[in-house]
């Protein structure tokens, strides 16, 4: 009987450990979608409030963090911005890195 409470005891343990770290990649990975998203658009935004106030869209990335206080982490996240003419919106795509390297 004391050696089933122990089994019962242990598994029970090891289930609750699997399950918190289940929830907390979960949210881990929530909070990373949500990052690229708020990322996503304050460079739309920011590259919209130069248009408005200089009359041309930024050339690149660097330009926003420069003069309009954009922060881009570089080391988590890949910025794909792509200008066709100064006067039309540029084309942002935001690429998560792979943590794991």
């Amino acid at each position: 009987m004391r050696k089933n409470f122990k089994f019962i005891f242990v598994l029970s343990i090891i289930i609750l450990i699997a399950y918190m770290y289940i929830a907390v990649d979960s949210a881990q990975r929530k909070s990373d979608e949500e990052s690229y998203k708020i990322l996503s658009d304050a460079i739309i935004r920011s590259a919209v409030q130069c248009y408005a106030i200089e009359g041309f869209y930024p050339p690149d990335i660097e330009y926003l963090e420069n003069n309009y206080g954009l922060l881009v982490d570089h080391n988590k996240y890949f910025v794909s911005y792509s200008v066709f003419a100064s006067n039309i919106i540029p084309e942002v795509q935001v690429f998560l890195k792979n943590q794991n390297q």
